[in-house]
């Protein structure tokens, strides 16, 4: 079974053990609706109609249910308000500078920065655990944009880059299929199940102290009481029973995750040597993948490795052991876990960059990729190509947290005088010598979304405020000429998808159909920029148009109001997820429809699939 096969039969076993999660709460629920009034009728002694024990059995399940949604939102809430940066801070890590001069640390901002342009997801804020010695990594965050990554003091004592390319893939896939998000939701339900034990425990606490006389007056009290009490027993044992089966099936979820994790860092790095030689030095190193974080524990399975012992049986494991993950990886493995990595003693400026494949390789069906070992020369370097053609100090200012600022103005600057004096006042004066020469440096044009990406953790450093009132400043500049170019628009439309959260979240359960419009505006707007004349244009609006499911229909003028554009997206937001990929599918035909790439093609294809929230690497561009 290679790691294809391993890709699908873990994703086939998650569904099936997210139903059996999801029918575990119905019957928890149910079970306790039932035993409620069966345990009504039993003290009180009343005669049974069916038709009222319905309507109360209704009423209390609806009732049970109630408080497991509510409680469930609230946790829920409570994950998702600070997003990956949260979770990261209650487990004691620390954000890395995006201009550090730490050897490993600046090895690891490479690889992240290397991998995120190449998949197309937006570079992620990295986090390093200073204090836990044992080897371990994590992926959080409720979505894409909010996604962050983090690695032990102790893995990056221990991985080659190698390694830690593999760990990152590991975690990179986490977050490409959507494993942060059904963790956290899964977390968020089995507190809902949590709390109906304790709803049980409260009740007991507060009848505890009552005392009740037994005489024919008070009989019906102490009836009422009785019944309450031994509610109150059946919400506590239902209550921790559901959460003991919860525990278990979210732990077997967890453990499919990570077997899904490791196959496809395999077929993302292309190198299985990578992800397994990790896991062969977490079972030699002394700590082995443990964290001494007291909140590690309600995360563990976000982890690369098993960060808590998983008690009186492996039932309550969140990751395979770690013979059966090197073994689904590398089926001759010896046994041994004995590294023969010796690339980590290298200095890190001498290391050569390996390469990883593509997102649009990123879970193919092509088997035959992983019948030979791919050499060095084989592997995709698009990331590491990209970076490496921008100028080592413009990518030092895009690192800068202050000066990162300035990228996002040198993309929108015209050239212009008006330009130059408002981007100067922007500027510390101690900085102009640095800054201001590049505003006359020709940057090349498929250059300049990496360019805006490399800057982008710097720039989540700002606060809230600082945040908004920076894409005021861009709006403001990209006004002075009256005109709202597509290039300027993709810049700033990037960044406020990236910087400024959105005030709600967004239901995403809309179809094709019911966002008709939204699909045939920008599709239009898309070919007209593909196409400067009619002909070519509609045969890419039609081809579009065809792989939705929607009939050819006659293109209207270009409207070239970008502003309009951005509330479509906004609206295409609410599609389905599998709706969201066939529309930047879509969008791709029509630009491939000459077989030629514009720059400004690729960079409104990137800020589409950016703001549907679908990576996509980078297209090639012809030049």
């Amino acid at each position: 079974m290679d790691s294809f096969d391993h890709q699908d039969t873990a994703r086939q076993r998650t569904g099936l053990l997210v139903f059996l999660f999801s029918l575990s709460v119905l019957i928890i629920t149910g079970l306790v609706s039932v035993l409620s009034i069966a345990i009504y009728y039993g003290v009180t002694g009343e005669p049974f109609d069916q038709r009222t024990a319905i309507t109360y059995t209704l009423l209390c399940f609806g009732g049970v249910a109630l408080v497991v949604a509510i409680s469930s939102k609230l946790r829920l809430s409570e994950l998702s308000s600070n997003g990956g940066r949260g979770v990261a801070e209650s487990i004691g890590g620390k954000l890395i500078s995006s201009n550090t001069t730490d050897t490993k640390q600046r090895q690891l901002l490479n690889v992240v920065e290397e991998m995120a342009i190449a998949s197309g997801i937006t570079v992620p804020p990295v986090y390093v655990m200073l204090r836990e010695r044992g080897i371990n990594a994590f992926a959080a965050g409720m979505s894409i944009d909010d996604a962050v990554i983090g690695v032990t003091q102790g893995a990056l004592d221990s991985f080659s880059r190698d390694e830690l390319q593999g760990v990152i893939a590991h975690e990179f896939s986490h977050i490409l299929n959507g494993d942060m998000r059904l963790n956290t939701r899964l977390i968020g339900v089995l507190f809902g199940i949590t709390c109906i034990s304790h709803l049980g425990h409260l009740v007991l606490d507060d009848c505890r102290p009552r005392r009740v006389s037994i005489s024919d007056s008070d009989s019906d009290s102490y009836k009422g009481l009785i019944v309450i009490i031994l509610i109150a027993i059946v919400c506590l044992v239902l209550g921790w029973v559901g959460t003991l089966f919860g525990a278990m099936i979210k732990a077997a979820i967890s453990r499919q995750r990570e077997f899904l994790a490791d196959a496809s860092a395999v077929q993302f790095t292309r190198n299985d040597q990578g992800i397994s030689g990790a896991l062969k030095k977490i079972g030699a190193h002394v700590s082995g993948s443990s964290l001494d974080a007291q909140a590690s524990s309600q995360m563990s399975h976000m982890m690369f490795g098993q960060s808590r012992l998983p008690g009186f049986t492996d039932f309550f494991a969140t990751h395979p052991p770690l013979e059966e993950r090197i073994r689904r990886i590398e089926p001759n493995w010896d046994g041994s876990f004995s590294s023969r990595s010796q690339s980590n003693t290298l200095a890190f400026g001498s290391e050569q960059v390996s390469g990883f494949a593509s997102n649009a390789d990123f879970g193919s069906k092509n088997h035959q990729t992983q019948d030979v070992a791919p050499t060095s020369s084989e592997l995709s370097d698009t990331g590491t190509q990209l970076i490496s053609q921008l100028p080592q100090d413009l990518v030092d200012i895009a690192r800068e947290p202050y000066s990162s600022r300035f990228i996002a103005l040198l993309l929108i600057f015209d050239g212009s005088d008006i330009q130059r004096e408002m981007i100067k006042r922007h500027i510390p004066i101690f900085s102009e010598a640095k800054l201001l020469p590049w505003l006359d440096y020709d940057l090349p044009m498929h250059l300049r979304l990496p360019l805006l990406e490399l800057s982008i953790p710097a720039l989540k450093s700002m606060s809230d405020v600082q945040k908004t009132r920076f894409c005021e400043v861009l709006r403001e500049l990209s006004q002075t000429d009256n005109h709202y170019s597509l290039d300027e628009w993709c810049v700033i439309n990037l960044l406020e998808k990236q910087l400024i959260a959105p005030f709600s979240s967004t239901r995403q359960n809309k179809t094709f159909k019911q966002l008709e419009e939204s699909v045939h505006w920008l599709l239009s707007e898309l070919a007209w920029v593909a196409h400067s004349e009619r002909k070519g244009a509609q045969r890419a609006y039609n081809a579009s148009l065809t792989s939705l499911g929607f009939a050819e229909t006659t293109l209207v003028e270009p409207n070239n109001d970008w502003r309009l554009s951005r509330v479509t997206l906004d609206l295409l937001l609410q599609l389905k997820p599998l709706q969201r990929h066939q529309f930047v599918k879509a969008c791709r035909i029509a630009i491939e429809s000459d077989g030629k790439i514009t720059v400004a093609e690729g960079e409104l294809y990137r800020v589409i699939a950016c703001f549907l929230e679908v990576p996509e690497p980078p297209l090639t561009v012809t030049l």
